[in-house]
């Protein structure tokens, strides 16, 4: 599969990732704030970007090559396969020596014929205990966007999930499951900036006063810029759509992989948390959407991301090998 000219909707995404990682652009202290608060994202139901974040091929010409070599090629195992009331399914992957696949989920009568319904790129995420806050089923398709708790009185964290047809019974609220997390990078590049300027909210405001108690003969117009040491520090924000997050973390490791003759490299992250375990992400980012840079154990850097979680495989769970794939 070579590289091909990107299509507009490509173009766009592209464009989101590079503006995300924008070292220029400073955006209104209005947009940050939307930002911040995720107010402005969208559920958008469509993976044609996370295909191109993998391949550089648009979709419309991939998919087509994907379905017809995995349903050549490919394998399952039998955490991915199921019935309900008299559909079956059957998601088979390939390759099987790799942790990011090509998937294509089959649906069919009972004991009739099974037909191609889904193509996802597969990642195999790390397992995280995380606990179901609300789910958001696509339209059209068989996945959802699934939203998970991380802090209280906080916004849930949201990430597709592509067996959501094997795992809706399980998604109910407040119960806690082991999921396997992984992220698909748009781009990733090495983190530039150590420090940040913070000019509203309650940080900023609790900031300005002890300021001014500390300088009772100084006005509000006289307070110093409240600037942040950001190096080392491990931030998530929301990003366009539901699933997709601005992270800002450090390289624990990295490792290689291909899907066919597309190079990938993983670079594993965890964030940690006050008052609950860390949340370990391995992120998948395809050679070309690095530009170049060539991230290292001890790197900070800066990404735009996809997450894909799901139920962790019962086969997964109970042993160590694959069946199948």
């Amino acid at each position: 599969m070579s590289a091909q000219k990107k299509d507009p909707k490509t173009q766009l995404r592209s464009a989101i990732a590079s503006e995300a990682l924008s070292k220029d652009k400073m955006p209104e202290e209005k947009t940050v704030k939307q930002t911040l608060s995720g107010e402005q994202r969208r559920h958008l139901e469509s993976l044609g970007a996370a295909w191109t974040a993998v391949s550089g091929i648009p979709p419309h010409v991939l998919i087509p090559q994907v379905v017809g070599t995995v349903l050549k090629e490919g394998a399952t195992r039998p955490a991915w396969q199921w019935t309900v009331q008299d559909n079956e399914y059957v998601l088979l992957a390939w390759p099987k020596e790799e942790p990011l696949r090509a998937s294509v989920l089959l649906q069919g009568p009972k004991d009739g014929q099974l037909r191609p319904v889904s193509a996802v790129p597969l990642l195999e995420g790390l397992p995280n205990d995380l606990t179901v806050s609300c789910v958001h089923p696509w339209d059209e398709g068989c996945g959802a966007n699934v939203g998970v708790a991380m802090l209280e009185e906080g916004q849930p964290m949201w990430f597709y999930d592509p067996l959501y047809l094997r795992d809706k019974n399980d998604l109910t609220e407040a119960v806690t499951h082991t999921f396997l997390l992984g992220a698909l990078a748009f781009g990733v590049r090495k983190a530039l900036l150590d420090e940040i300027t913070i000019t509203q909210g309650p940080n900023y405001e609790a900031y300005a006063q002890a300021w001014l108690e500390a300088n009772p003969d100084k006005t509000r117009l006289d307070v110093p810029p409240f600037k942040v040491n950001v190096a080392g520090k491990h931030l998530i924000h929301p990003g366009q759509a539901f699933g997709e997050y601005q992270i800002r973390a450090q390289v624990l490791d990295v490792d290689d992989c291909q899907l066919e003759k597309m190079p990938m490299k993983i670079l594993y992250t965890r964030f940690p948390f006050e008052n609950r375990p860390p949340l370990n992400l391995p992120i998948y980012v395809a050679k070309l959407n690095l530009k170049g840079y060539e991230p290292k154990v001890g790197d900070e850097i800066d990404a735009y991301v996809w997450f894909q979680g799901r139920v962790i495989d019962l086969d997964t769970a109970q042993a160590s090998g694959e069946a199948g794939a």
